[in-house]
């Protein structure tokens, strides 16, 4: 076995130029998803008008300068909400999905949200598996998508989360 290399995983902001390859990663894992929910074809479009919206905030994964992943996050008042997150499919199931869950999750905290919210299709059972697994649970249905929500612990005055919150909303001791 020859010696590990170390890999450079780092985060960074959106640029237009990196549309092209946002796209294909989304199209990859979601075209046949979108197809079976809702009858349509997947538009590169529709994630443009998203990924590019003045309100949005979309940051980049990358490995070695590669693009593997991003999220694009709105915060609403008491709420991240997310419009997409995605991993390029050869790098699914190593934790790069969790690592960009937990730094929204970050973000939300810093801003006092009480919640990160997402939509998710019916029909795509991994993806409802892993947001489940990392705390969200289903609180909404309307046609064949899903409102899934995780409640987050607030900060106390000296920066550290006070509680956890169930999925409801109350107070865990």
């Amino acid at each position: 076995m020859g010696p590990e290399r170390f890999l450079s995983v780092s985060f960074r902001s959106f640029q237009r130029h990196d549309l092209p390859v946002l796209a294909k990663i989304s199209r990859d894992n979601m075209a046949h998803i979108i197809r079976c929910a809702w009858g349509v074809e997947w538009k590169d479009e529709l994630l443009f008008d998203t990924l590019c919206d003045e309100d949005a905030q979309t940051e980049i994964l990358e490995i070695d300068g590669k693009i593997i992943g991003y999220y694009c996050i709105f915060i609403e008042d008491k709420r991240v909400f997310i419009a997409s997150i995605q991993v390029a499919r050869a790098y699914q199931h190593r934790g790069y999905g969790a690592a960009m869950i937990k730094r929204i999750e970050a973000i939300a905290t810093r801003l006092n949200a009480e919640r990160v919210e997402l939509w998710v299709q019916s029909n795509n059972e991994e993806a409802i598996g892993f947001y489940e697994h990392m705390g969200f649970r289903i609180v909404a249905r309307q046609r064949n998508n899903l409102l899934m929500r995780k409640f987050v612990p607030p900060l106390n005055k000296r920066g550290h989360q006070q509680f956890r919150r169930d999925f409801n909303g109350r107070t865990l001791a």
